[in-house]
């Protein structure tokens, strides 16, 4: 008999005050995310969902296989798990659907969350998720990175994402 497979879970805790730092990956690491059109239906979806739960993204980037958000819940009870599922749940139908892609969208299990708390965290959190593109070398400098919001932080041109800027502690 075989044993059942066992997916890593992600164990999200709902503090009220704090931010959290999200990274989940594309289904075996395929750079999905290359796709322009899958990378526009996230950020819609992303934005849609920040709205539907009350809550600010403060910085993400899009990388080929995985994606970083800053997020930081308005309300003092929240459920991370059902922000995930709104942002997770729909790429990956509507990708399959339009025929983009012919199997899963995003790696099973819940990714990584984890609770952030105060603004210099949070500075170097949103520091680490704009340089990405730049140790990966995809782009020489964090602003000429299309899928971040590294460009919005330096000229307030907004991005795809609708991101806001939180400093208190």
């Amino acid at each position: 008999m075989r044993k059942p497979i066992k997916f890593k879970t992600r164990k999200s805790r709902n503090e009220p005050g704090q931010s959290h730092y999200l990274t989940f990956s594309t289904y075996h690491r395929k750079p999905f995310l290359l796709d322009e059109r899958i990378c526009t239906m996230l950020a819609k979806l992303i934005n849609k969902a920040a709205k539907k739960h009350n809550f600010m993204v403060l910085a993400y980037v899009f990388m080929p296989d995985h994606v970083h958000l800053l997020v930081f819940p308005l309300n003092e009870t929240y459920d991370m798990s059902a922000f995930l599922k709104s942002l997770k749940q729909g790429p990956s139908q509507s990708a399959k659907k339009q025929g983009w892609i012919d199997t899963l969208l995003w790696q099973r299990g819940g990714g990584y969350d984890d609770n952030v708390q105060g603004a210099e965290a949070r500075r170097n959190i949103i520091s680490y998720i704009h340089q990405n593109p730049v140790r990966k070398g995809i782009v020489e400098e964090s602003w000429q990175y299309r899928w971040s919001s590294a460009n919005w932080y330096m000229t307030d041109e907004q991005s795809s994402v609708l991101c806001e800027r939180f400093y208190a502690d």
